[in-house]
């Protein structure tokens, strides 16, 4: 019965040695990668970079233990990271206390969602959503991320994000101002890591661009040439804390909530079922409703952002030669390590370098090739996701992911009422 619950107890209590060499092996791997990628999540959600690290920590420990797959990776994700800001920004500042006080509540309303769905077992209805709709909401998500990105690689500020005609107006308006020494940061960077991903799936690139920029900042003094960089992040572990939020914030969240609690399940859910087909292992969607729920409230218990399963991390995890969920574990532990020992390491970290590696990483998850495909085989697919795609990228992120789902639902219908119309006038 104990097994049932914590699944994670089992692998621990029946653990063979013969896995330990590739399970350390993987989990050091995915924190090389996890610890700049937490960073640049940070960095999307608005919000302190240690509170991107700390969710790099004990929710993955959680996850270890509740969730049931060997392989996935959970901590911040660029998706996630973006709804967030996106969400809280629209009801308090970005940078005052009461920005991170909601952004921390979020977290723990996100997981009491999970784990309630988990528990009444419903999880098996996310099947039931047209995959167009989560393919054209994240590949227009991934591009208002990496365009996002434009004024840290140019080194200038800019206003906020609302659609990305007037944005683009805004980066063209600003050109004159770019600070080179910063261009030319971000574009070594993400010369670096194309490059290095296209000759190894284990790729160190973020690493080597965090050590190469980070060494080269400092070396030249190039935050005297106005190159900015992350600067002091806290040491430590992050505490445990409990604030009961009021009801006025919780009624104002909650459509946010339930929107990451929605996408963040469904994407780990796609990675859970793509690696868990290759070992053929049995896919358990309300248990893995349950681990994330539990991972997303200790995230809010450390004071950190909501979490998800990585795609590019759990890939690197699985292709390190991870045998058993250990390999998660041993990630926490390296990353727990890196906050108490290494942090003063980041001080000249810039900015530019980490907006590199937030494009890398997000620019795979564009999928607008398999759309001429769609329009030929399936064009109410089709019609899904480009209506997702095009309201979430040019007029509001939540009224995109609204959309699609309310026209998958309207096109279910349609084709359903074809069906039927087919098949009674064949019988007659």
């Amino acid at each position: 019965m104990l097994f049932k619950l914590i699944p994670g107890l089992k692998t621990l209590m029946h653990y063979p040695s013969s896995n330990l060499s590739g399970d350390l092996t993987a989990g050091m791997i995915v924190a090389v990668l996890l610890i700049p990628q937490s960073m640049a999540y940070a960095i999307i959600a608005g919000v302190p970079l240690e509170m991107g690290l700390y969710a790099a920590t004990f929710p993955l420990i959680f996850y270890a233990l509740f969730g049931k797959s060997k392989y996935l990776s959970v901590g911040p994700v660029s998706i996630v990271s973006l709804i967030v800001f996106t969400g809280v920004s629209g009801i308090a500042q970005p940078n005052t206390d009461q920005f991170l006080e909601l952004v921390v509540v979020l977290g723990l309303m996100v997981g009491c969602l999970h784990l309630i769905m988990g528990l009444l077992k419903i999880g098996d209805l996310f099947d039931y959503i047209s995959p167009s709709v989560i393919n054209g909401f994240i590949s227009a998500a991934a591009i208002i991320i990496a365009v996002n990105q434009i004024k840290e690689l140019m080194g200038v500020t800019l206003p906020a994000y609302h659609n990305l005609f007037q944005y683009s107006m805004e980066v063209i308006r600003n050109l004159p101002k770019t600070n080179l020494y910063t261009l030319a940061i971000g574009f070594m960077s993400i010369f670096i890591l194309a490059i290095l991903k296209k000759r190894t799936t284990r790729s160190p690139g973020p690493l080597l661009v965090v050590l190469i920029t980070t060494v080269a900042v400092q070396a030249l003094d190039l935050n005297k040439m106005g190159v900015e960089v992350v600067g002091e992040i806290p040491s430590g572990l992050p505490e445990l804390t409990f604030q009961m939020p009021s009801l006025h914030s919780m009624k104002l969240l909650l459509p946010v909530a339930v929107m990451i609690a929605f996408i963040s399940f469904l994407e780990s859910f796609a990675v859970v079922k793509v690696f868990s087909s290759k070992e053929k292992d049995r896919i358990h969607a309300n248990q893995e409703l349950i681990g994330l729920g539990l991972a997303n409230i200790v995230s809010s218990f450390v004071g950190s952002i909501p979490v998800a399963g990585g795609l590019s991390r759990t890939a690197v995890n699985y292709q390190a030669g991870a045998k058993s969920k250990l390999s998660l574990l041993f990630t926490a532990l390296f990353v727990l390590i890196s906050l108490l020992y290494l942090t003063p390491l980041f001080y000249y970290l810039p900015k530019s370098a980490l907006a590199a590696i937030i494009i890398v990483a997000v620019v795979n998850l564009i999928k607008i090739k398999q759309l001429p495909n769609l329009l030929k085989k399936a064009p109410y697919e089709a019609l899904i996701y480009l209506a997702t795609f095009v309201t979430t990228l040019m007029i509001d992120i939540f009224l995109g992911l609204i959309i699609g789902i309310i026209l998958s639902i309207i096109m279910n219908q349609i084709r359903k009422g074809l069906y039927y119309e087919v098949y009674t006038s064949g019988k007659k």
